[in-house]
């Protein structure tokens, strides 16, 4: 599969995640691999990524399947919190503190000035080439959702790691030729 077709597979969930909140309020988890002959969507109990114990396994399952079906992408969408950088904060202080607060958590970066925190539907696609990273940053109104800014982070023009826990490609995991 080429490398846009799989952009354009990741943008397209984006969108679905975005109609499915605007009716329904809410979103469940999307796991999602690319291959030579489509796509595998692989659905878990939405319960199970409330624990870490839970996200592990699902990571683990989620590797397994990818080397069965050779996958060439990984796509995984989730309605979740995550971080508006302030990249400008971040690039002005020592370098092992941001690593220090990011290895501690979303709410650890927020307390040291890295950004704020946000809810958004986060679609990350992973390849063995790169990675993308797309979060739909919205806030809840009193009876809807109200969408804010489209943030695109993509590991051929900046350093992006993005997959964490469901990460298929690179040192967890290779994927066989």
């Amino acid at each position: 599969m080429e490398n846009a077709a799989m952009v354009e597979c990741a943008h397209e969930l984006v969108r679905v995640m975005k109609e499915d909140l605007a009716v329904r309020k809410t979103v469940e988890p999307v796991l999602i691999l690319l291959h030579a002959s489509g796509c595998d969507l692989i659905r878990f109990e939405p319960a199970l990524f409330t624990t870490q114990a839970g996200k592990n396994a699902i990571g683990t399952v989620f590797r397994k399947r990818a080397i069965e079906v050779r996958a060439c992408g990984a796509v995984v969408g989730l309605d979740s919190h995550c971080l508006v950088p302030d990249v400008p904060a971040m690039l002005d202080a020592n370098p092992k503190l941001v690593r220090a607060a990011a290895a501690a958590g979303l709410d650890a970066l927020v307390r040291s000035g890295f950004g704020r925190k946000s809810e958004a539907l986060a679609v990350t696609l992973e390849t063995p080439s790169f990675e993308l990273l797309i979060q739909q940053l919205y806030t809840r109104d009193a009876n809807s959702i109200v969408y804010g800014e489209l943030v695109e982070y993509d590991s051929r023009k900046m350093p992006v790691a993005a997959a964490g826990v469901f990460k298929v490609f690179g040192h967890r995991c290779s994927v066989p030729e």
